[in-house]
């Protein structure tokens, strides 16, 4: 383990305030998916002024990652702790999307109160982004030294949003984007943390993702035109066709979640099917029998399962109704169970524990069943596991985060950064 000394050194620098005013400040920087360039830039200034090597990488005219670096002193092996700067929700009139209604914008805002931070990404994730960050500024500010790189890596765009018919802007680039371009472009390291939502669990395998567009066909008539004894609705009507369809995949669902259950080192995790939208027909000319349906399904899948497997399954489901669909497969992303992540793991675990005398609390199937960036790095070989914080909602789109939350899990990327940032890199 690191030298005691320098940890209570280090943990000296690490303040409960200066946690619930950074979180605060980002939080009022509004970054939905595609918009990231404005938090970007004030973490990069914010790396500038507490003496840390700042690194911006452009990905598209709105969009950054923004990095931070604790160079080492020798060739000691490197960590990256990455966190994303996009939000759940865009704080715009898009939400209305996905919501019944809309709090007041003044709810979005970042804001201190009775022991919590509030406001919209407070929880997923600018929370982790400020714990790491002033994690990272503490080290620098009590002098202690690392042998290998400790990379600070805000990034864009890892909330789930895929481009899709028109939906085709950065906005809808989310779900890896900013870590494939930090991997992609020189940000490597030996191992790496994501400080994504965990509830303070450690996770190392982490489900993929395959999305579907079935797409149902009907014939485009007046519907007043002609009786339904001289033609039935259900072979004119596209919508009326899917209603079959969707019968079909909520059944295959219900199968697939039970027959692909995985279980982890750290538990069991779920898969998960959805059925998230559904388009059909002219709103302005509903006398008119719909000719294309669509629906767009979620498919959360374990790791080691191929998207390719799961678009079989679901023909296979799909071909005993005995209609005309296309299916398109439009995202595909796989799941991984990291590979050498175990001394990490170790460090977390111990760190924690010694910390405040307990255990890491068990994964739930909130934290473990998800897709995260995690898995952009397991898939280039980064062994690389998740702890980050806890926090949810307070209003439908606004968040919340206990500070006690964020303190303690930046003091143990604090002591996760000194002890495997000054372990000498092996030599080949």
């Amino acid at each position: 383990m690191a030298d005691q000394k320098i940890v209570a050194e280090v943990l000296k620098y690490i303040d409960r305030d200066e946690l619930a005013q950074l979180t605060k400040d980002l939080v009022d920087i509004p970054s939905p998916t595609g918009s990231e360039r404005a938090i970007g830039e004030f973490i990069l200034d914010w790396f500038s002024k507490n003496s840390i090597k700042s690194v911006r990488q452009e990905i598209s005219p709105e969009r950054i990652n923004a990095v931070g670096i604790l160079e080492g002193n020798a060739n000691g092996v490197s960590l990256t702790i990455n966190g994303h700067m996009d939000t759940s929700y865009t704080g715009t009139e898009e939400d209305r999307m996905f919501c019944r209604a809309l709090e007041p914008d003044s709810d979005l805002k970042g804001a201190v109160r009775e022991g919590k931070v509030f406001g919209l990404g407070a929880s997923n994730m600018k929370s982790g982004l400020a714990a790491f960050m002033v994690a990272g500024k503490a080290i620098k500010e009590s002098g202690a030294t690392l042998k290998g790189d400790l990379i600070l890596a805000a990034v864009a765009g890892e909330i789930s949003r895929t481009p899709i018919g028109p939906y085709q802007s950065e906005s809808y680039r989310g779900e890896g984007t900013g870590t494939i371009h930090l991997l992609t472009h020189g940000m490597q390291s030996d191992y790496a943390i994501v400080a994504d939502r965990s509830g303070h669990s450690i996770v190392w395998a982490q489900n993929g993702v395959a999305q579907f567009r079935i797409t149902t066909f009907g014939d485009p008539h007046a519907a007043w035109g002609v009786t339904r004894e001289e033609k039935a609705p259900e072979v004119s009507s596209a919508i009326l066709k899917m209603v079959k369809v969707l019968q079909t995949v909520d059944s295959w669902a219900a199968e697939f979640e039970r027959a692909h259950v995985y279980q982890s080192p750290h538990g069991a995790i779920v898969p998960k099917v959805n059925i998230g939208s559904i388009q059909g027909g002219a709103p302005f000319r509903p006398n008119y029998y719909p000719g294309v349906c669509s629906i767009y399904v979620d498919v959360r899948t374990p790791p080691e399962l191929r998207p390719v497997q799961v678009q079989h399954e679901l023909k296979d489901a799909l071909a005993e109704l005995g209609l005309e669909y296309e299916i398109e497969m439009y995202a595909s992303k796989m799941g991984y169970q990291a590979k050498g992540a175990e001394p990490v793991i170790k460090v977390l675990a111990e760190s924690y524990e010694k910390l405040f005398g307990k255990k890491t609390p068990k994964p739930t199937g909130l934290h473990a069943s998800i897709w995260t960036d995690t898995n952009i790095y397991n898939e280039m070989g980064i062994p690389t596991c998740k702890f980050g914080l806890g926090g949810g909602r307070w209003k439908q789109r606004s968040e919340q985060i206990d500070v006690e939350d964020i303190y303690q899990a930046a003091q143990v990327y604090a002591c996760a950064a000194l002890e495997i940032c000054n372990w000498q890199k092996p030599t080949s």
